[in-house]
């Protein structure tokens, strides 16, 4: 299951932030990092349910949706480039 890694944003640096594998989230001094490769979504969804719903833990709902939106949006990136490489090809 993809895990998750809270990061203090001075040591962030050392993040790729082109790294498509990795969905970050920003949030009360914390930087949240998420691993998750192609074919992981839906552990990393089930993942986000387990962390939200632990009351020990910093990150609601909304942290799930906007992590689960970006999580969209680099899945449509991702197939955009592969309909335009193959178009062209």
């Amino acid at each position: 299951m993809p895990e998750f890694t809270p990061i203090p944003p001075d040591d962030a640096p050392f993040l790729d932030e082109g790294n498509e594998n990795q969905l970050v989230l920003v949030k009360k001094g914390h930087r949240y990092v998420f691993e998750c490769g192609p074919g992981q979504e839906h552990e990393l969804l089930q993942r986000l349910q387990l962390l939200v719903a632990d009351p020990n833990n910093d990150l609601n709902w909304f942290d799930a949706a906007v992590l689960s939106h970006q999580m969209g949006q680099r899945m449509s990136d991702q197939l955009t480039k592969l309909y335009r490489s193959r178009r062209s090809a």
